[in-house]
């Protein structure tokens, strides 16, 4: 496959996904650049463990940091001048570049090492149209989780749910003992509503199952199809009605999602349930009396499966791709999205998604559970379908159309037929 638009240095005798390996096995660029959009102790860990494999390999790297990944990077590819590796938290962009032939999967030897430890799933994550791996990740966060007080749940004498169903009787139970049983939050500036796409696709991933996610994700099954509709009906039955929500329904768009759930931590508590990602437990989420008391305060439990014993896992995370088939490029991205990857990412709170990772690493007992618990247990893992979709749903008539639905401006029918209706015309 020809490449275009490679960054000045690249082997241009190598310029084919078919001389991978012979790229590999020459001399290859002294520097390599990495560009990504994480920051924070995530961004530390990850340096460092780069920067140890680099070194062994005599290799230098550039860390380069997006403020704004999706403007960046394009910007990049339409000046010629790409990283050499890049960091894709959106499986939808990396594949709209490899289409444009601007990217190198991964080798199939590659490709069969990591798929061997890799959560069942991730693989699909990073193959695009044409059946070629061009990303796979080098770190995940686990989208699939329930949140609660420990204390106040316990005084609450209601059972962790299990299974969709019974996570509806929990919440009947908690309204008939007088109490909120939800926090939902969706409200996040010009992204309103994305945390909404997160309900839904746990939701699909349970009620229709893995192989319906992955078509509607691509598009050939409709959002108002007799399969995907359900998720969003379920949605219903717990976010409108009367009682369930803290604030009431529409409260939901106009509650922040890093700090909607802290009323679970309030006394009398404000709500006992609360659906929102890993992050939401490290400084900036929580409340910080809760994140320094994390496992003794915050309870977490996976989202319930449609039935007990089959526990798929929504995810986002990091896929790394390269943008050219150097040698040192190539090893670079391929180091990045290895086993070996992540020991000083890992003790920070970055999840590998590798289930062969040292969990004791991990900095405490909540993270480790949801590694070992949830994610490491997961029969299938797909990642965040609004990321994969194209730009257009994924981050447009997703968002939306549901805030609209919320708000009581349209009923759900039009909420779904309008999402179809921007789906482009070529998706599948």
């Amino acid at each position: 496959m020809a490449v275009a638009g490679l960054a000045s240095g690249c082997l241009s005798s190598n310029t084919t996904s078919t001389n991978n390996a012979s790229a590999a096995a020459g001399a290859g660029k002294s520097t390599v650049e990495v560009m990504y959009g994480f920051g924070n102790e995530q961004e530390t860990g990850f340096q460092t463990d780069i920067k140890k494999f680099a070194a062994a390999n005599g290799i230098t790297i550039k860390f380069t940091k997006a403020a704004s990944w999706d403007t960046e990077i394009n910007a990049r590819v339409a000046g010629g001048s790409p990283p050499d590796v890049g960091l894709f938290p959106q499986p939808g962009l990396m594949c709209d570049l490899a289409k444009q032939n601007k990217l190198i999967p991964y080798d199939d030897a590659t490709v069969a090492t990591d798929k061997a430890t890799l959560v069942p799933g991730l693989v699909a994550a990073g193959t695009c149209a044409d059946g070629k791996v061009y990303g796979l990740p080098s770190e995940v966060s686990v989208k699939s989780l329930l949140w609660y007080d420990q204390a106040a749940y316990k005084a609450a004498g209601v059972q962790v749910p299990t299974t969709l169903d019974e996570l509806l009787s929990v919440t009947a139970q908690l309204k008939a003992a007088g109490k909120t049983p939800w926090c939902i939050a969706a409200e996040s500036g010009n992204a309103t509503g994305w945390p909404i796409t997160d309900w839904i696709e746990d939701l699909v991933l349970r009620i229709a199952g893995p192989d319906n996610y992955d078509k509607w994700v691509k598009g050939t099954l409709k959002f108002n199809s007799p399969e995907i509709k359900p998720a969003f009906e379920y949605f219903q039955k717990i976010a409108f009605t009367d009682g369930n929500v803290r604030g009431g329904t529409k409260s939901i768009v106009a509650t922040n999602f890093q700090t909607g759930g802290n009323a679970l931590f309030t006394q009398p508590p404000g709500c006992y349930l609360f659906k929102q990602a890993t992050f939401i437990a490290a400084k900036g989420g929580f409340p910080d009396s809760v994140v320094a008391a994390l496992d003794t305060t915050a309870g977490v439990t996976a989202f319930p499966a449609k039935e007990a014993g089959n526990n798929p896992v929504e995810v986002g995370g990091d896929i790394a791709a390269a943008f050219n088939n150097d040698a040192n490029t190539l090893k670079v991205r391929n180091f990045i999205a290895s086993k070996e990857n992540g020991t000083e990412a890992g003790k920070a709170g970055s999840l590998s998604p590798h289930t062969t990772f040292d969990a004791s690493l991990y900095p405490n007992a909540t993270i480790r559970k949801i590694a070992t618990d949830v994610l490491y247990k997961a029969t299938a893992a797909r990642f965040d379908g609004s990321d994969s979709m194209p730009a257009r749903v994924g981050a447009g008539t997703f968002w939306t159309e549901p805030t609209k639905w919320i708000s009581g401006q349209e009923d759900l029918d039009t909420a779904l037929n309008n999402i179809d209706a921007s789906f482009p015309k070529t998706a599948g």
